[in-house]
């Protein structure tokens, strides 16, 4: 009969499968740690992401809006809430005349209650047409010219299409189109022209989200894109200045987007101290771990030294042991908490107020790369003092193990 020759690999593989228990029980410690990583990297991306790209999608310079509701407004653009609010649309006229403004547009935000099209209530937006920049281009790239009367077009996340009827406050609107996926609250958004948004105030359930009876007199945000040149920064100050009397504010698009920011960093923070803690935890387990396992099997690198092994093969190989457990450890990390983050999506946007929750297929690969790293890491990191031990040993104590 052939006889197979040993080799490091080949022990390191028995070595583990012959203490099943134990190898399972440091891979356990290894994958919290591993799913802890990529998950809080998943979430924390996701949430930077939907920030970026809801600034590159308001696509204006300076967004003025009534201060009172400052956190309403960053709390719809970048959270996904829903917000009613609005200011005299006569102090349009004293926006417009402050110095860098090339164009100047306003907005109305409804609040509308749950729609048969979507599992959420949307936020309805009514643009006006003849001075729009923001709504119209990105409609365009959905090949829909101009809204009439009675139309509507959609965000990605809303489940009707185009001819479809969707219906707000128990009236029905004409679906015209369905704007590309952006990843951010716009999903969420149904847009309409002015006219349109007059209609849905000839419900009567439309007073269950706000008490406005002359809409044509309001609107809720002004959006300014600034001449070539322009600072939107000093302009934002200079309407600040003009309007201070008046209850409106002035923001750029970056500053508006600075708190979601601040909570992002506080975010990251606790996710580095959480996941701090639980390198720390894993490390000194796994070391302890390793130690004992180093005592209990002296007579096996006794008798592996015997037969003509080397003490650095002993080493190899518990390093390899070590590394095994690492990769089966992060990889299943990797795969339990994004199949979890996949399964448990809409859970988790809810629960968490995020209207965006993904990363594209690179980030995906990096961070799963990134902790599968570290789970490797740890696991050697903390065999390599029993590993450095073990080959210390003096040779004739090994062979006294054997012997007893």
């Amino acid at each position: 009969m052939e006889q197979k020759m040993l080799t490091v690999p080949g022990l390191a593989v028995r070595n583990l499968r012959h203490r099943r228990v134990r190898t399972m029980f440091l891979a356990a410690l290894v994958l919290i740690l591993s799913a802890a990583l990529f998950t809080s990297r998943v979430l924390t991306e996701s949430m930077k992401t939907c920030i970026d790209k809801t600034v590159d999608r308001i696509g204006a310079d300076v967004i003025v809006a009534p201060g009172e509701y400052e956190s309403d407004l960053s709390d719809s653009l970048f959270s996904g809430g829903l917000c009613s609010f609005y200011f005299e649309k006569s102090l349009m006229d004293q926006v417009k005349k402050t110095d860098g403004i090339d164009k100047i547009s306003p907005q109305l935000y409804i609040a509308s209650l749950d729609a048969a099209c979507c599992s959420v209530p949307v936020q309805i937006v009514a643009f006006e047409p003849e001075s729009d920049f923001i709504v119209q281009p990105w409609m365009s790239g959905s090949n829909v010219s101009e809204l009439k009367k009675g139309q509507t077009v959609v965000g990605s996340k809303i489940t009707a299409k185009a001819g479809d009827k969707i219906s707000f406050f128990g009236q029905e609107y004409e679906v015209a189109g369905k704007l590309e996926e952006t990843g951010t609250s716009y999903d969420n958004c149904a847009f309409m022209n002015f006219e349109t948004a007059y209609t849905l105030f000839d419900s009567f359930q439309i007073k269950y989200v706000t008490d406005l009876t002359e809409p044509q007199k309001y609107v809720s945000l002004l959006t300014i894109r600034t001449k070539d040149g322009a600072d939107p920064k000093e302009v934002a100050n200079t309407i600040n200045t003009k309007m201070r009397d008046s209850g409106l504010k002035a923001y750029t698009a970056k500053a508006m987007s600075g708190k979601v920011s601040d909570t992002l960093e506080q975010m990251q923070s606790y996710s580095a101290l959480l996941i701090g803690l639980l390198f720390l935890m894993a490390v000194l387990a796994l070391i302890c771990i390793f130690n004992i396992t180093v005592n209990e099997r002296l007579k096996e690198f006794g008798v592996l030294l015997s037969i003509g092994a080397r003490k650095s093969q002993i080493f190899q190989m518990l390093l390899l042991e070590a590394g095994m457990i690492g990769v089966l450890g992060g990889f299943l990390g990797v795969v339990f908490s994004g199949g979890g983050i996949l399964l448990f999506k809409d859970v988790i946007m809810e629960s968490m107020n995020m209207p965006y929750l993904n990363v594209n297929v690179s980030q995906y690969v990096i961070l799963a790369l990134q902790s599968l790293g570290l789970a490797v890491g740890v696991s050697l990191l903390a065999t390599l003092y029993a590993a450095v031990r073990a080959n210390r040993m003096e040779l004739y104590k090994l062979i006294q193990e054997v012997e007893s």
